[in-house]
C-alpha cells in the first residue's frame, strides 16, 4: 500500500513537471518568439541576396584531345631527321599535371588576351586527363557563353608555343569539338536555398526557447515551495487582469473595487483561513515582505488587514515602508475617507472607514526614520499595539533590496513572504527567506502570489487563475501586477457576503463551491416567492373587472325598473 502511495506521488510530480516545463516553453514563445522569427528572416534574408541576387551565370566549354608525342628517327645517309608522332599515356598524365603552370605563363595569356582583344582572361581553363588513357579534356569556364567559347579556342590554338618548353613537342587530336553554351551550367534554385536557410533560423531560435525554459530558476508551484524552498505554502493568490476599457476605470487592487474578481476574494477568504490557523498560539504582529519589488506584499497586507477586518476583529496595518511607501499611493488613489486617531512627532494612526481598518504611517523626517528602525522603539511600540489591537499586520520593504525588513524581522511574532509565480530567481528567494529564519519571528510559510492557469500558465489545479494579460499597476515597493476579472467572475457582491460565512473556514476549493450552491438556491427560492406573489395579484387585478361587470349590469336592471315605474 504505501508503496503504491508512493508510486502515485511521484507520477503526480512528474506530470507537474511536464506541465510546468509546457508552461516554460510557452511562456519561452510569448518572450522570446520574435528571436526565433528573427533569426529565420535573417537567415532567409542573407541566403535570398547569396543565392537570387547576388547569382551569376556560369557557362561551360570542353574539349576533348587525344596526346601524341614526337618520336625522332634517322632516315637516309645523310642523317636528315624525321618526325612521328605515337600513342603516349605517360605524356598524356604530365600534360594534364603541368597544364595549370602552362596557362599560367604570361606568354600564353598575352597571346590570348591581344587576341581576343581584352586586357585579362575572360575565362579560367582547366584540364582533367582520363586514367589509363591518352585523353584529356579542356574546360573553359566563365560568365559570358562568347568569350569563354573564344577563350578555349585561343588556348587550344596557341598552347603548343608554350607547352613545347616544357614537354617537348606534343600533337594533340581533337576527338570532341567545343560548342557554344546556350545555358549556363549552374542553376538558381533560389527558394529551396532561402526556405532551407528560414528552417535554420527558427530551429535555432527554438533552441534559444528550450534553453530558456530548461534553464529557467525561478519559484513556479506550490510544489515548487516545498521541493525547492522547503516551505510551508500558506496560500495561492491568483493573477487577475483588468478587462479593457474605453473609458478610465478603477483599477486598485483592493476589497472595495467592484472589478476585482471574486476568485480573488475568494482565494483570499482561503488565505485568512489559513493564516488565522497558524496564528492559534495567540501571536498577534504578522510582518509581510517579499525578495523583491513587484511581488505584491503590499496588496496582500491591504487585502488581508481588510478581509480580517470584515471578521469583526480590529486590525492595525503598520505601513513600515518608510523609504517608498506603496500603501500611501493606493490610499490617496482610491481617496478613502479618513478619520485621526492618533498622532504624535514619529507616526499617525488613522482609520480607513471603507476598509475598516486603522492605518498606521510613519513621518518622512531623517531623524524619525533612524529612531523608528531601533529595536527598542519597534518592539515597544507593537507591545502596546497588540494590547489594543486584534492583530497587527506590517508591511515592510522587500527584504533582498535593503536591511529594514530584517531589522523589524527580530521585533514582530511571526513572518510571511510573498513569492509572486516566476519572478524572482530561487536563490535570492533562499537567501531572502534565510535572513527572516534568522531572526525570533516564527516563519508562518510563503504566499505564492499571481498564479496564472491554462496553457499560458503551470497547469489548470490553480482554479482561481484569471486569463493571461496583462496590465501595468506598479511602485518601486509596490506590486506592479495585473489584476482584474474575467466573464466567469461576474458573480452579485450580495452572494459573496452570502458566502463569506462557509469560506472563513473552508479548507478547500469544494467548500467555496458547496456556499456558491446554497446562495444560488437561496437566490431561486426568493425568485420563486416572488413570481408566487405576481401571479397571485395577477389573478386578483383579472378578478376585479368581473366585480365592474356585475356592478354594471344590477344598475342596468335597477334603471329599466325605474323606467317602467
Amino acid at each position: 500500500m504505501i508503496n503504491n502511495n508512493v508510486i502515485n506521488n511521484e507520477a503526480n510530480d512528474s506530470t507537474v513537471e511536464i506541465k510546468v516545463l509546457l508552461g516554460d516553453i510557452w511562456r519561452g514563445v510569448i518572450k522570446f518568439g520574435w528571436v526565433a522569427l528573427a533569426l529565420s528572416v535573417l537567415f532567409a534574408g542573407v541566403q535570398f541576396y547569396r543565392s537570387y541576387v547576388r547569382f551569376t551565370p556560369v557557362y561551360k566549354v570542353t574539349a576533348t584531345f587525344t596526346v601524341h608525342t614526337e618520336n625522332k628517327v634517322l632516315s637516309g645517309e645523310d642523317g636528315v631527321k624525321a618526325y612521328s608522332f605515337y600513342y603516349d599515356r605517360e605524356t598524356a598524365d604530365r600534360l594534364t599535371t603541368v597544364f595549370p603552370h602552362i596557362i599560367s605563363n604570361k606568354l600564353l595569356q598575352n597571346q590570348v588576351c591581344e587576341e581576343l582583344g581584352v586586357d585579362a582572361m575572360p575565362a579560367s581553363v582547366s584540364a582533367s586527363g582520363v586514367q589509363g588513357t591518352n585523353m584529356m579534356t579542356l574546360t573553359a569556364t566563365g560568365s559570358d557563353p562568347q568569350l569563354t567559347y573564344d577563350t578555349l579556342l585561343s588556348v587550344i590554338d596557341n598552347y603548343s608555343s608554350v607547352a613545347e618548353y616544357i614537354i617537348g613537342r606534343t600533337k594533340l587530336v581533337m576527338i570532341n569539338e567545343p560548342m557554344l553554351p546556350e545555358k549556363p551550367s549552374n542553376t538558381t534554385a533560389w527558394v529551396s536555398s532561402v526556405m532551407s536557410a528560414a528552417l535554420i533560423g527558427l530551429v535555432l531560435g527554438m533552441g534559444w526557447i528550450m534553453a530558456y525554459a530548461i534553464l529557467r530558476k525561478t519559484i513556479r508551484t506550490k510544489e515548487d515551495i516545498r521541493n525547492v524552498l522547503n516551505q510551508h505554502c500558506v496560500g495561492i493568490l491568483p493573477q487577475v487582469v483588468f478587462k479593457k476599457y474605453r473609458r478610465e476605470i478603477n483599477k486598485n487592487i483592493v476589497l472595495t473595487n467592484q472589478l476585482v474578481g471574486t476568485e480573488f476574494l475568494e482565494s483570499l477568504r482561503l488565505l485568512r483561513g489559513s493564516i488565522q490557523s497558524l496564528l492559534a498560539d495567540g501571536k498577534k504582529s504578522v510582518m509581510i515582505t517579499s525578495t523583491a519589488p513587484s511581488e505584491g506584499k503590499t496588496v496582500v497586507s491591504i487585502n488581508l488587514a481588510s478581509v480580517f477586518a470584515r471578521d469583526e476583529k480590529k486590525v492595525l496595518l503598520i505601513d513600515a515602508d518608510l523609504r517608498d511607501s506603496g500603501i500611501q499611493k493606493v490610499i490617496e488613489t482610491e481617496k478613502f475617507e479618513k478619520e485621526k486617531i492618533e498622532e504624535n512627532e514619529y507616526f499617525c494612526i488613522e482609520r480607513i472607514k471603507s476598509l475598516n481598518i486603522c492605518l498606521l504611517t510613519f513621518k518622512d523626517e531623517v531623524e524619525s526614520i533612524q529612531k523608528i528602525i531601533r529595536n527598542d522603539f519597534l518592539k515597544e511600540k507593537l507591545n502596546g499595539f497588540s494590547e489594543e489591537y486584534d492583530l497587527i499586520f506590517v508591511d515592510t520593504p522587500p527584504c533582498g533590496v535593503i536591511s529594514d525588513a530584517s531589522i523589524i524581522a527580530r521585533v514582530v511574532e511571526t513572518v510571511v513572504y510573498v513569492i509572486r509565480q516566476d519572478a524572482v530567481l530561487q536563490a535570492s528567494i533562499r537567501a531572502g527567506i534565510n535572513s527572516m529564519l534568522e531572526t525570533d519571528a516564527k516563519f508562518l510559510g510563503c504566499i505564492l502570489n499571481g498564479t496564472v492557469g491554462g496553457f499560458g500558465g503551470y497547469g489548470s489545479y490553480y482554479k482561481y487563475a484569471g486569463y493571461y494579460r496583462y496590465y501595468n499597476y506598479s511602485s518601486k515597493y509596490g506590486y506592479s501586477s495585473k489584476y482584474g476579472y474575467s466573464k466567469s467572475s461576474r458573480i452579485n457582491r450580495k452572494q459573496i457576503d452570502q458566502i463569506a460565512d462557509v469560506t472563513d473556514n473552508a479548507g478547500s476549493v469544494s467548500d467555496v463551491s458547496e456556499a456558491k450552491k446554497k446562495s444560488n438556491d437561496s437566490n431561486s427560492e426568493k425568485s420563486k416567492s416572488k413570481s408566487d406573489k405576481a401571479n397571485v395579484n395577477k389573478n386578483q387585478d383579472r378578478s376585479k373587472p368581473s366585480n365592474k361587470n356585475k356592478k354594471s349590469s344590477q344598475s342596468k336592471k335597477s334603471n329599466k325598473s325605474k323606467k317602467r315605474r
